[in-house]
């Protein structure tokens, strides 16, 4: 307040604490102060669970990704097998013979050979 010649003054301690006081001279130049009394401190920050929550949230979103990615193999490996699965109904073939295979030994008969 300039009308009462009032300086306002302010400071910091160790722990970051604010504490806020006035002071001012009367007529015969003795000091008056007025302190404010409850100081301001910064809440504490517990940093231990910051830590454990950045992390938490890191392995949730990972689990959540991996989640994500079964269900979409899953969901792609089921129907590629219910493809497969209707292929393989509509083959003309007889399905214990497979067109494909050929048997490992072949026996061949030499004409000129009479069993000697």
């Amino acid at each position: 307040n300039e009308t009462l010649n009032e300086h306002l003054c302010s400071f910091y301690d160790e722990e970051d604490c604010l504490y806020v006081y006035v002071y001012s001279y009367n007529e015969s130049q003795h000091l008056h102060i007025r302190a404010q009394k409850e100081h301001e401190c910064p809440r504490k920050v517990f940093i231990l669970g910051i830590v454990l929550g950045v992390i938490a949230a890191i392995v949730l979103v990972g689990l959540a990704l991996l989640m994500l990615w079964k269900m979409v193999t899953t969901i792609h490996d089921r129907r590629e097998f219910a493809r497969f699965e209707k292929e393989r109904m509509m083959a003309k073939w007889d399905t214990g013979e497979n067109p494909i295979y050929k048997q490992a030994t072949s026996t061949f008969k030499n004409p000129t050979y009479a069993g000697k």
